[in-house]
């Protein structure tokens, strides 16, 4: 369970840095490249955070982002949408770590806000589960 916080805290404090951009109305190209980075790592964060939680909470082992998102969700600890949208925020994080495309950007930051709410809401779910232990 020791490890269980640990990962819920470093998710905290990832999410926390990409929040910080996201709600900065002007951002700069070096700005716009850091809020990507940081969806990213947040991503992983979260996602790594689910794996030792379900591994942890539940004894059940997600080898991959798609898989634990699919077991949280038959859990209940995301809803059916957020699912969904988790599923396409790994396929969007995917694209932006193997080649830099400015369309990419662009898209991935036309959704931040959505997204940064999304892990928010992830988040949450896994810190209200590991309470109830």
């Amino acid at each position: 369970m020791e490890r269980l916080g640990r990962r819920l805290a470093e998710a905290a404090a990832a999410l926390a840095t990409l929040e910080e951009l996201v709600g900065k109305s002007e951002r700069s190209l070096v700005e716009r490249d850091s809020a990507v980075l940081r969806l990213i790592y947040s991503y992983e964060a979260v996602w790594k955070a689910t794996q030792k939680a379900l591994a942890a909470l539940e004894n059940v082992s997600a080898a991959s982002p798609n898989a634990a998102i699919r077991v949280a969700r038959a859990l209940g600890w995301l809803s059916d949408e957020d699912a969904e949208a988790a599923i396409k925020l790994g396929e969007e994080r995917t694209l932006a770590v193997h080649m830099y495309r400015d369309q990419v950007r662009q898209q991935i930051e036309s959704h931040l806000t959505a997204h940064a709410a999304l892990l928010r809401r992830w988040l949450e779910a896994l810190q209200r589960r590991a309470a109830t232990t």
